[in-house]
């Protein structure tokens, strides 16, 4: 997919723009998020409700940064494909994550319990104990009617 096609779709349930890292713990949680559930794009270098492209000064700093951030705060870790994509005089970075077999993926810093992250909308949502059985059954390849009573 071209920038150009990111760049006509609203923010949704595979799909989140960040001006900036400005945090590293909203972009965590995104990556939690997608990972555990359908997958996504985090696309930075990018206004959240107007989609200008205002571009990233030093994308290869960000790059090395944000693969940083992912191996060291992420557990079990998660091998997002990151993309520096060039717009105009500027470019943008791209953070592809795919939906993962290992899941429930979790922030290391909240821990396995309250780090675990689904994707709703367009909004990263605290999974609950039920949701984090859920992800272990998917992750198993297990129906809910195949679990011991």
């Amino acid at each position: 997919m071209t920038l150009e096609e990111i760049l006509r779709q609203p923010e949704g349930k595979t799909l989140e723009f960040k001006r900036e890292l400005s945090s590293a713990e909203p972009f965590l949680k995104a990556v939690v998020a997608f990972a555990n559930t359908a997958g996504g794009i985090v696309l930075f270098g990018v206004e959240d409700r107007t989609r200008r492209v205002v571009g990233i000064k030093e994308p290869l700093a960000i790059e090395a940064r944000l693969a940083n951030l992912v191996s060291d705060a992420i557990r079990p870790r998660v091998a997002p494909d990151i993309e520096l994509m060039p717009w105009r005089k500027t470019q943008v970075v791209a953070v592809r994550v795919c939906p993962s077999p290992l899941r429930p993926h979790y922030v290391k810093a909240l821990g396995p319990e309250q780090g675990v992250f689904v994707r709703v909308g367009s909004s990263n949502r605290a999974a609950d104990r039920s949701m984090i059985e859920e992800l272990r059954r998917l992750a198993g390849s297990r129906a809910f009617d195949e679990d011991p009573m």
